[in-house]
């Protein structure tokens, strides 16, 4: 996640001064205020609809957001990811919903589309953000042993599989951040189609903060599975992922405004 640069952008395009970093967190602690913000946060995500372009039902926001988190590289006291999800259960779009390094109230809502589709947000019946292309790209993972029959042992699987990755990105472009790989996985989905059995969404994260998206699926047919894996940024900074010493992803840094049509997007929330 880009805090300051997308500071810097929602407040660019407000017209408004960006408010300055700050060195403490600036929101109040209390367990109280804690569970408001978090009530908000969920609030603010769920004025969205989300369409994919192949089908005109609604993907479903997950009522709980997959992960509350912090960043203090960059000074973000507080922020959440949601996750919307089709019929059968597959992550199709990510949200990190936080509160701007520096400010008590300005809220950012930072979208990447995790869909093989196009995809259609709105508020209030206007679209909001359209990326005409997927967000993601699946491929398989060589030398991979096949998908095991248990659910149990297949989660195990992508783990080990998972702790292959190694993901850096570029923090605001003055330094190289080794990123952690969260242990838990952001999200569990088994059967989601006819051709994918199992599946999960993990992240690469500055402390719980998000900035790169694994997601590892057993996809086939006709009871013939392989492991497959997809990457996708949560930041607009340079990030990229190896696995065995040799680089397979990348993704560049960006610069606001964002295209509408691209799978990543900046929003500032407004009530």
């Amino acid at each position: 996640m880009n805090a300051i640069l997308s500071v810097i952008l929602a407040a660019t395009l407000a017209g408004l001064e960006p408010p300055l970093p700050v060195e403490s967190n600036t929101v109040d602690d209390d367990k109280e205020a804690a569970a408001e913000r978090l009530e908000f946060m969920k609030r603010s995500a769920s004025v969205y609809t989300v369409t994919r372009a192949d089908s005109k039902t609604p993907l479903k926001l997950l009522p709980e957001p997959v992960l509350r988190w912090t960043n203090p590289v960059s000074n973000v006291p507080d922020g959440c990811l949601v996750v919307w999800v089709g019929p059968t259960g597959r992550p199709e779009l990510a949200a990190q919903v936080f509160i701007a390094a520096g400010s008590k109230d300005l809220w950012l809502h930072e979208f990447q589309s995790l869909s093989e589709h196009a995809l259609t947000v709105s508020r209030g019946g206007a679209p909001q953000w359209q990326p005409q292309r997927p967000g993601i790209e699946m491929k398989p993972v060589e030398g991979a042993p096949g998908p095991a029959e248990s659910a149990v042992k297949r989660l195990t699987q992508m783990r080990k599989i998972a702790e292959s990755f190694e993901a850096t990105d570029d923090f605001e472009g003055k330094s190289r951040w080794e990123l952690r790989l969260l242990s838990k996985p952001l999200q569990r989905y088994e059967k989601s189609s006819a051709d994918v059995l199992d599946g999960a969404l993990f992240a690469f994260a500055h402390g719980t903060d998000p900035e790169v998206f694994l997601m590892l699926e057993a996809r086939g047919a006709d009871g013939q599975y392989a492991w497959h894996y997809g990457l996708a940024p949560m930041t607009a900074y340079a990030v990229k992922v190896s696995s065995a010493g040799r680089e397979i992803w990348s993704a560049p840094h960006r610069q606001g405004p964002f295209a509408a049509s691209e799978p990543f997007f900046i929003l500032k929330y407004l009530p």
